[in-house]
């Protein structure tokens, strides 16, 4: 990688090399990383005649001419200053009128003179005054000048305040000319042939200032493929080396605590339940260590599967840790397990950041001398002084929430630890193969007996008040979701804060409604959760932060509001929240203003409550994108450093097939060579990406 620092690069110095740091550029590697959101093609520009022919039209256009007259004058109605810039075009078949307001005036007004050639750039107007821009790029052109705006495919970047487009421009052509072809290749030469990449030396010039948009398309795909594949060389060398690692822990099915805390259950396990147990005890009790993912459907009983591992491990005088991304799930666990082993002889306790002093430290004690055997905790658990006596066993829920770098500080806590991820989120096969090509996998979804499918509604809001109304007259609570915590410009009916007053207040004056959401302090969370699941609220207002984790019997109907506005895997969480005490459920989601897209998503949430089936459909509905950008909660860990949401960046089906393709690259070439021994320029990309997290540094 090159770790050049910008303010190297001709033109940017140290003044703009920290406005650059705000939009996370330090070094040339993240320069050329850094690509442009939007490329506009200013290769050819139209005469007056061929515009006029054009519009109207909601495309940007490229012309070009002389400035033939300047005037200034005041906005007849905002009072601002205004100048009007006439330029005859090129090709002099007509004028073309500009139109620049306030802080564009002065700077206009010091460089325009009439007898100029200038190229514009901007969306064209047919009005009673002739052709129109008031919204318009523009650039003198000056004969010899190497214009880097116009006669070509123009980069179009995500900036921040002091720093232009073309300055911007400016200083990533001058990086490319200096580094560009020492950029160094990694990928082996006969992957770059199978699979037609182009040479790393080119892509970056294309990806910023391609020759055509097949050129950086091109481009595009190799920079995706290069991630993927630098990953999931991570990913099969973690597999093969946890495949040859031997545990030094052993464990020995003694069922002296398992047989008589299974049979103190008020419930039989289900036969997914049973296989995922027999995959769950076969990994513990072999001599290479587990590396498990469990998925299962909302309520499918992950948590009991888990709890039969953490008992093994107690029966091996053994200790568990279970992190949870979220402080309320974290303690959701801890009451779930406490219940579950309150006829055992297993010790649990809860250690998170929001914790008194005193009681940190004695439970800080107990880990370390050995007294906890199951410790469940939140991102608390990664801290230097959380020593464990005797961890063999590390249960992960939620895996998507973190990082390979966080999951190796707690793996470090112990000696080559067992491993199970859990994972109430179904992910869709081709990426769970991608993602997860470490892990084993196992699948609950068959759910246990008893549990009554919910019956779900496309309706509005005051019918579902009217619903929550009789369910709480006959005994039961009632979950309202919001989108967001408050109102903003562009989301103002979307507001959990507004609809707990308005609930409260107008609707429900005579029942108990409670606020929850993530901005608040844990203490105030704890104590929102405490009164609903104790029965003293009748309904709590909510944000998603309910998503995962939480365990109401009493609560019979949801109302999901604005359901547009989320994704099939996400209403499907939220959805399995209630029905969970046996009695008949009700999930109702609106969705006003929704369009063809967000429709066709909630069809398919009515019809289905099978989760596996609801991912595949969203993956295929929503594409790549919207699962690629849990990267920011740690999923893949890649840092793709592009000025766009991967949301935006990666839409579509076809990232998939270049994920895999990098898979299918990958996993046989680390086979092949395992010590990347043949490939050391890979192995030191890898290393400087993911060597914390997959301890590559120790490949000899």
């Amino acid at each position: 990688m090159n770790k050049t620092d910008v303010r190297y690069i001709k033109g940017v110095g140290p003044g703009n090399a920290a406005l650059l740091e705000k939009i996370g550029i330090r070094t040339v590697e993240e320069m050329f990383a850094y690509l442009p959101f939007r490329t506009e093609d200013r290769r050819n520009y139209v005469s007056a005649r061929e515009l006029t022919a054009l519009l109207p039209s909601d495309d940007s256009f490229f012309v070009a001419g002389t400035v033939k007259k300047i005037t200034g004058g005041k906005s007849p109605y905002k009072r601002a200053q205004v100048i009007e810039i006439i330029i005859e075009d090129k090709a002099k078949t007509g004028n073309i009128r500009l139109l620049a307001f306030k802080n564009r005036v002065k700077y206009i007004l010091a460089v325009l003179e009439t007898g100029q050639e200038v190229a514009v750039y901007g969306k064209v107007e047919l009005l009673a005054e002739g052709l129109t821009l008031n919204n318009f790029d523009f650039e003198i052109i000056k004969p010899g000048d190497n214009s880097l705006s116009f006669f070509r495919m123009t980069p179009v970047y995500r900036l921040t305040k002091g720093i232009s487009s073309k300055r911007f421009r400016r200083w990533m052509w001058n990086a490319l000319e200096k580094y560009a072809e020492a950029a160094e290749e990694f990928i082996p030469e006969a992957v770059r042939k199978r699979l037609a990449l182009p040479p790393r030396a080119e892509i970056f010039r294309n990806a910023h200032f391609p020759d055509s948009l097949e050129a950086q398309a091109a481009s595009y795909r190799r920079i995706k493929f290069e991630e993927f594949f630098v990953f999931e060389c991570a990913i099969a060398y973690n597999r093969a080396r946890i495949k040859k690692t031997k545990k030094p822990l052993t464990y020995k099915l003694k069922k002296n605590l398992l047989t008589p805390w299974k049979e103190s259950l008020p419930f039989v396990f289900t036969s997914g339940q049973k296989k995922a147990i027999n995959d769950i005890f076969r990994d513990m009790l072999s001599p290479y260590p587990m590396n498990r993912l469990l998925q299962g459907d909302v309520g499918c009983g992950k948590t009991v599967v888990a709890a039969s591992a953490a008992v093994l491990a107690k029966e091996n005088l053994y200790q568990t840790a279970i992190l949870a991304p979220t402080q309320t799930l974290a303690e959701q666990h801890f009451k779930t397990f406490s219940a579950l082993l309150k006829e055992s002889r297993v010790r649990t306790v809860l250690l998170t950041g929001g914790m008194k002093k005193e009681d940190r430290k004695k439970t800080l004690e107990e880990i370390s001398a050995g007294k906890a055997d199951i410790v469940i905790g939140t991102h608390a658990l990664l801290q230097e002084n959380v020593k464990f006596k005797n961890l063999s066993l590390i249960i992960i829920d939620e895996q998507q929430r973190f990082g390979v770098h966080q999951k190796a500080a707690l793996s470090a806590k112990g000696r080559a630890p067992d491993i199970l991820v859990l994972t109430a989120t179904p992910i869709p096969r081709a990426l769970s193969l991608a993602l997860f090509g470490d892990l084993d996998r196992s699948e609950i979804r068959s759910l246990p007996p008893g549990r009554k499918k919910v019956e779900t509604i496309h309706g509005n809001s005051q019918e579902a008040y009217e619903l929550i109304r009789r369910q709480i007259e006959a005994g039961f609570q009632a979950f309202v979701v919001y989108p967001c915590i408050e109102e903003n410009e562009t989301q103002e009916d979307y507001s959990a804060k507004a609809a707990h007053k308005y609930l409260s207040e107008e609707v429900f004056p005579d029942y108990k409604v409670t606020l929850l959401h993530g901005r608040m302090s844990p203490a105030a969370k704890n104590a929102a959760m405490e009164k609903f699941s104790s029965g003293k609220t009748d309904i709590l207002v909510s944000t998603t932060v309910i998503e995962v984790g939480v365990d109401i019997p009493r609560a019979t109907v949801m109302l999901i509001e604005n359901a547009q506005m989320y994704g099939l895997g996400t209403l499907h969480q939220l959805r399995g929240r209630i029905g969970r005490g046996g009695e008949k459920s009700y999930c109702i989601v609106t969705s006003p203003g929704a369009d063809a897209l967000a429709t066709q998503r909630i069809s398919y949430f009515l019809k289905s409550s099978d989760g596996f089936e609801l991912a595949e459909k969203d993956l295929e509905l929503r594409g790549a994108g919207q699962y690629f950008g849990t990267a920011q909660h740690g999923l893949m860990d890649i840092s793709f450093n592009y000025n766009k949401t991967l949301e935006e960046k990666f839409p579509h089906l076809s990232d998939i097939a270049i994920l895999n393709e990098a898979r299918q690259e990958a996993f046989p070439l680390i086979k092949n060579d395992p010590g990347l021994l043949k490939n050391k320029t890979l192995k030191t990309r890898i290393m400087e990406r993911f060597s914390e997290g997959f301890n590559l540094a120790k490949v000899s």
